[in-house]
């Protein structure tokens, strides 16, 4: 009898772990492990609200100079005089301040005043390790009390209050952003990795092999109840995601062209998602390559192009889907770029930094003021104006309706941008 539910538990386990996410599966609720006081809550891949926050991390530090172009400062060539944007490389927004012209589509947007630019994002004595700085960013503490992310958090208190939170993290690697002290993302960085593996017997009774998980549970098999309660809660999980998440990706039409690359690709299969039963709080998108310490401008140029036609092509077409007001992005980098270039014609480790803020029921515009290039710290780095944290404060309370103190150490002035 205990070969038998051995040889059971091993086919499940298989299945469950040929998806690439964290264990146990959160869909909705997260699956709580079972002790000796509570039982395995069961899943839902639903949540009760339709506002979904999509997060796209800029991986390796950003350069905002060079993306949100101060070139009203007559330092900033002066810093920059191989890598600065010239005229013919900008897009004005006002007699100060530029995107970079390989962002038309996201000027476009912020002409239909879809966009809001967050200056000068910062905190106190900021971080220049990619290591730490981006556990900072993603735990929204500083000082680093915090071994889960801000997002989980939000995830935890949103299904302690019965109002589910689903995050979908489209890559393998688990952002510390999406771990709760319960909560966790379902994560996958494709459709065909995202895919429950065929039990080698009975592959067609999916359903009634995973109720057998719970027949084995007795009072005399006490030394399995614990691991069959969640490996059936995980495994049914998994299955019902697997469904919906195949569904989305094989008959999801999109209602405009996306770009050609694996970053669109990722922004298209996310609005699949979204428009999916699994209506989700949160999606997290990620594109790397930000870390330019050498020749800069045409990498991040081809970067920033990817970024912008990408986030234009996903508003359209949720904007088609009747989407676009309950869907709000946000981008954000470990840090920004020093001021002066380097001698390889690229940009070192920096920190304030541009956020760009998307969606149709946002209060477009500039936010806060670009930091002077003229003052700048004893590193030769920007002095940021506003606190990240206060994006935070204003996506958590303005955004999902909850309040700050309940995930944020303390209480942030928030922005009038949601």
């Amino acid at each position: 009898m205990k070969n038998a539910r051995r040889d059971l538990l091993r086919q499940v386990a298989a299945r469950v772990a040929g998806i690439p996410s964290v264990t146990p599966l959160s869909l909705g609720p997260t699956v709580i492990e079972a002790n000796s006081t509570n039982g395995v809550a069961p899943a839902v891949l639903q949540n009760a609200s339709n506002k979904t926050l999509v997060v796209i991390q800029l991986m390796g530090g950003n350069d905002g100079l060079n993306t949100v172009v101060p070139y009203g400062q007559k330092e900033y060539l002066q810093n920059r005089p191989t890598i600065g944007l010239q005229q013919n490389e900008i897009l004005p927004i006002d007699g100060n301040i530029a995107l970079n012209s390989q962002m038309s589509a996201m000027m476009a947007l912020y002409k239909s005043n879809r966009v809001g630019i967050i200056q000068g994002v910062s905190y106190p004595n900021p971080n220049l390790s990619h290591f730490q700085a981006t556990a900072i960013w993603e735990s929204a503490a500083p000082s680093m009390p915090f071994s889960n992310g801000w997002l989980g958090r939000y995830m935890d208190v949103s299904n302690q209050l019965g109002e589910q939170a689903t995050a979908v993290n489209l890559q393998d690697l688990v952002p510390q952003a999406l771990l709760g002290v319960t909560a966790q993302p379902l994560s996958f960085s494709s459709v065909q990795r995202f895919k429950v593996a065929p039990l080698t017997k009975n592959d067609n009774q999916t359903q009634t092999v995973i109720q057998q998980l719970n027949e084995t549970a007795c009072s005399a098999c006490g030394e399995y109840n614990t691991l069959v309660n969640q490996m059936m809660q995980s495994g049914l999980d998994a299955m019902s995601a697997s469904a919906v998440i195949q569904a989305a990706a094989n008959s999801y039409t999109p209602q405009v062209t996306y770009p050609q690359n694996d970053f669109a690709n990722r922004l298209k299969l996310a609005a699949g998602i979204i428009v999916s039963s699994i209506n989700p709080k949160i999606v997290y998108v990620t594109l790397g390559g930000f870390d330019t310490h050498g020749n800069q401008k045409a990498a991040q140029n081809a970067l920033l192009k990817q970024l912008s036609d990408g986030v234009s092509a996903f508003y359209n077409d949720l904007a088609a889907q009747g989407r676009a007001n309950n869907t709000l992005m946000m981008t954000f980098s470990e840090f920004g770029r020093r001021v002066k270039e380097n001698g390889s014609r690229g940009t070192d480790h920096g920190t304030a930094l541009p956020q760009f803020m998307i969606g149709g029921s946002i209060s477009p515009g500039l936010y806060g003021t670009y930091p002077s290039l003229s003052s700048l710290d004893s590193s030769g780095n920007l002095v940021g104006n506003i606190d990240f944290r206060q994006t935070y404060a204003t996506v958590l309370e303005d955004w999902f309706g909850i309040k700050q103190t309940e995930v944020l150490d303390s209480t942030y002035t928030k922005l009038t941008i949601v």
